[in-house]
């Protein structure tokens, strides 16, 4: 059996983590999930995860903040991170961040699935 990839989830909303922790564990993946925007930061530089996928809004932090920082650390910045967000100016807001991708809430769990394969 093929090493499964790490991959991070930060979402505030549980249900949005619990149902993207499953639809990725049920293909494959490892899965690691966090509401936290300041611990998500210290766990995607832990080197430990293949790829992020991260809520434009969380609670108390933006996501396109931390993408931004993220991004511009050269260690860092070829690890994918997919922004999702169901904000209506949210696709370009995350690309000029240094987001690797968009998907706009709600989304299709093919359509992510995909878009992971891409970028791993």
């Amino acid at each position: 059996m093929k090493e499964s990839k790490q991959i991070l989830v930060v979402d505030d909303d549980p249900d949005i983590r619990i149902m993207i922790k499953m639809m990725l564990e049920y293909n494959g993946y490892a899965v690691e999930v966090t509401d936290k925007g300041d611990t998500s930061e210290e766990l995607i530089r832990s080197g430990r995860f293949h790829l992020t996928i991260m809520d434009m809004l969380l609670s108390g932090m933006s996501g396109v903040d931390i993408c931004a920082r993220l991004k511009q650390d050269q260690s860092i910045k070829p690890i994918p991170i997919i922004m999702i967000s169901a904000h209506p100016n949210a696709k370009k807001m995350c690309i000029d961040a240094g987001a690797d991708a968009f998907i706009a809430k709600p989304f299709d769990m093919q359509e992510l699935l995909g878009m992971l394969e891409r970028h791993l």
